[in-house]
C-alpha cells in the first residue's frame, strides 16, 4: 500500500474480516490515521504527512462531545459525498455527533450502535458511543465500547490510545464508586477556605483532592471577578459528586441531562483526578451565583444562562461561537423553531432535548451580541442592576436595547452571517 494513497475499500474489507487475529495487524505497514482535507474528503493513511494538500489528522479531540451541545474546537465539516466506504462511515459518525449536539440523542445512539457493530475495526464510532453512554450515566456500555477500541487489531494512533485508556480508567473508578454507594460506603469530607465551603463524597479522596479543588475554585473566582467585576459577599458552598451519585440524586430534577447546577450552592460532577473540565463547570455555576447575588434570583433566565454559557466556553478555550452554532440558529429562525426570548425569561422549564439546547444557544448568542456591541457591557449591566436599576432599563442604558429590540437585533445578526435563502427570497 503506497504511503500517500487512500486506503482502498478492498483493504478495509480485509481488515474487517481478520479483526481480532494477529495477521490483521500484519496487513498494515504502520499506524493508520484518519485525515480530512479542506473540501471535506476523508482518508485513511499510514503516511507521516498529509495524504492530500491541506489535509489534517482527525484527533480524538475533534470528535469529543461535551454535554449541552458543545464540541471541542471548530465543528468538522462532514466528508464530501463519495462512494468510499470510509467516507460513508465517517459521514455517519459526524452525523451522529451532530444529532447529539441538536439534542436528538436516541437517533444518535441508534446510529453509533449500528456503526459500532458493523465496523469493529474502526475506533471513531466506539469512541463517541462511549462518550455518549458515559454522559447518560450508562457506565457499563461505555466501558465495553472503550475496551473494544483498545483491543483493535489495527494499531491505533497514540493520541487515540491515550485518550481511550484515560477515559476507561475514569469509568472504572466511577463503577467502583457506584458499587460502594450501593453498599452504603459513602463518606463525606469537607474543607473551608476564605471564599468557599467545600464538601465531597469521594471515599478515596483526601486532603490532596480538597486542596486541588480549592485551587481550581479560587482560579474561577479570580477570573470572574476580573471579567464580570463582581465578588460574592459570603463564602459559597460547593458540593462535588461522583457521576453515579449525582445521577442517582438529581437525574429526575431536570428535563435534560446535566452535570451541575446552582441552587444557592454549586453542585457539580467530579472525577477522582479533577481536570480542566471541572474548572469549566465551576466557572459556569459560579457565574450563576454572581448573577443571583446581583439580581436576587435567576431572571432574566436567558441572560443568566447566556453569561454562564459564554464564560464556560471561554474556560474551554472557545472565546467565540463557531459558525456551525450560528448556522443552527439560522435554521431555527428560517424553520419557525426559534424560541422567543420573552418565553424563556423565567426559565427553560418544559423544554427538552434539542429545544433545550436551542434555548442555551440563543442565550449565549444574545450575550455575545451584547458584548460585540459594547465590550464590557455585561459587567457594567450587572453593576447597574446591583445599584437597583430594573434589568431592562440597565440594558437599554448600556446598549440601547430593551427585550424586544434585543430579540430583533439577534435575529438580524443571525441572518446577516449567511447568504439569503433563494427559496424564500424574492428575485
Amino acid at each position: 500500500m503506497p504511503k500517500r494513497e487512500r486506503v482502498s475499500a478492498r483493504v478495509r474489507r480485509i481488515l474487517g474480516l481478520v479483526f481480532g487475529m494477529v495477521c490483521g495487524a500484519l496487513l498494515l505497514p504502520g499506524v493508520v490515521d484518519v485525515w480530512i482535507d479542506p473540501s471535506g474528503h476523508t482518508y485513511l493513511s499510514d503516511s507521516e504527512g498529509p495524504p492530500a494538500p491541506g489535509a489534517r489528522r482527525v484527533a480524538p479531540g475533534d470528535l469529543r462531545l461535551e454535554w449541552g451541545g458543545d464540541v471541542r474546537g471548530e465543528p468538522l465539516a462532514g466528508p464530501a459525498s463519495t462512494s468510499s466506504d470510509g467516507d460513508r462511515y465517517l459521514r455517519s459518525v459526524f452525523g451522529a455527533r451532530d444529532d447529539v449536539r441538536r439534542g436528538e440523542l436516541q437517533r444518535a445512539l441508534r446510529t453509533l450502535r449500528r456503526l459500532f457493530a458493523s465496523h469493529p475495526e474502526r475506533a471513531e464510532a466506539a469512541y463517541l458511543l462511549a462518550l455518549v453512554e458515559r454522559k447518560r450515566g450508562r457506565l457499563e456500555p461505555a466501558r465495553d465500547a472503550l475496551e473494544t477500541v483498545l483491543t483493535l487489531a489495527v494499531e491505533l494512533p497514540e493520541e487515540w490510545r491515550e485518550m481511550a485508556t484515560r477515559l476507561l480508567a475514569e469509568i472504572e473508578d466511577e463503577l467502583a464508586l457506584a458499587r460502594d454507594s450501593e453498599a452504603g460506603m459513602w463518606s463525606t469530607k469537607s474543607l473551608v477556605t476564605p471564599h468557599f465551603r467545600i464538601s465531597y463524597d469521594h471515599q478515596f479522596a483526601g486532603r490532596e483532592y480538597g486542596a486541588m479543588v480549592a485551587g481550581m475554585l479560587e482560579r474561577a473566582r479570580q477570573h470572574l471577578s476580573r471579567v464580570l467585576g463582581r465578588e460574592l459577599s459570603e463564602p459559597l458552598e460547593i458540593r462535588l459528586y461522583t457521576r453515579a451519585h449525582y445521577l442517582a440524586a438529581y437525574q429526575h430534577r431536570f428535563g435534560f441531562s446535566t452535570v451541575g447546577f446552582y441552587d444557592g450552592a454549586i453542585h457539580v460532577v467530579s472525577a477522582r483526578h479533577p481536570r480542566e473540565e471541572l474548572y469549566a463547570l465551576v466557572v459556569h455555576e459560579y457565574a450563576h451565583a454572581i448573577f443571583a447575588d446581583v439580581l436576587g434570583g435567576h431572571q432574566p433566565f436567558f441572560l443568566n444562562e447566556g453569561i454562564a454559557e459564554r464564560e464556560e466556553a471561554a474556560a474551554r478555550g472557545h472565546e467565540r461561537m463557531p459558525r456551525g452554532e450560528w448556522r443552527r440558529l439560522l435554521d431555527a429562525e428560517r424553520s419557525g423553531d426559534w424560541i422567543p426570548l420573552a418565553s424563556i425569561l423565567r426559565g427553560f422549564g418544559g423544554l427538552e432535548g434539542r429545544r433545550a439546547l436551542l434555548a442555551y444557544l440563543e442565550s449565549r448568542a444574545a450575550v455575545e451580541l451584547i458584548e460585540d456591541r459594547q465590550p464590557g457591557a455585561i459587567a457594567r449591566w450587572l453593576a447597574r442592576c446591583a445599584r437597583g436599576q430594573p434589568w431592562q432599563h440597565a440594558l437599554r442604558a448600556e446598549v440601547g436595547w430593551d427585550l424586544e429590540a434585543l430579540e430583533g437585533a439577534l435575529r438580524d445578526a443571525v441572518r446577516s452571517r449567511f447568504l439569503p435563502d433563494p427559496l424564500t427570497s424574492s428575485g
